[in-house]
């Protein structure tokens, strides 16, 4: 039995399926330093509780995680229609024109993604040459904590675009149904007319 390569839909999707896996690990990392911050201040607060110093970096390190794990479970988000939407104009509009806004927003998000993550790679990449230093109870530098954003914006640059190819594909292949069907309604008509017209000549 031969072993057929994969297709050519294969190979158009496998960007995408590595995409969603990268997504769902950095998706993962945001869970775990959700945990981090759930026992780090849970640990801290029972220190104090009975009586034992507190560790002095739980605070410094849970606002980086919290910088993090936003940044890091955001597109992700985004890829599972997850984040928090109003849709009390859009259920009102016409399928048209649901679908005319919702290509809108998504190219509004990909371009804005796109914008901050140049600044913020301009603003990491100047942070590093520059060395500066976050001077808290462990100094720390600032462009690893600065990092995350621009990856953050650009996954959910990449994420926005892939919503807007995806909403515009479907619209096309739902006219071309549309229009399918308006065909094959036509010909059924022409045939009855035809059928009733060959009745009445006999």
């Amino acid at each position: 039995m031969l072993n057929r390569g994969p297709s050519n839909r294969d190979r158009i999707d496998l960007p995408g399926r590595v995409l969603d896996q990268l997504l769902a690990f950095l998706a993962a990392l945001a869970g775990l330093l959700l945990l981090f911050v759930t026992f780090s201040i849970s640990y801290a607060i029972l220190a104090r509780f009975a009586g034992f110093a507190s560790p002095v970096w739980v605070v410094q390190f849970n606002e980086y995680a919290l910088l993090w794990m936003t940044f890091l479970g955001t597109a992700w988000l985004l890829n599972k229609d997850k984040h928090v939407s109003i849709d009390l104009v859009t259920r009102l509009l016409p399928v048209f024109g649901r679908v005319i806004l919702s290509l809108l927003h998504n190219a509004v998000g990909a371009i804005l993604c796109a914008v901050f993550t140049w600044y913020g790679t301009l603003v990491t990449w100047d942070q590093f040459q520059r060395g500066v230093t976050d001077v808290q109870a462990i100094d720390f530098p600032k462009y690893l904590v600065l990092a995350v954003i621009p990856l953050g914006f650009f996954l959910l640059a990449v994420q926005f675009l892939r919503r807007f190819i995806s909403i515009l594909r479907k619209s096309q292949d739902g006219n071309h149904h549309v229009r399918t069907a308006l065909n094959l309604n036509a010909a059924t008509d022409s045939d009855k007319k035809a059928a009733v017209a060959k009745r009445g000549r006999r």
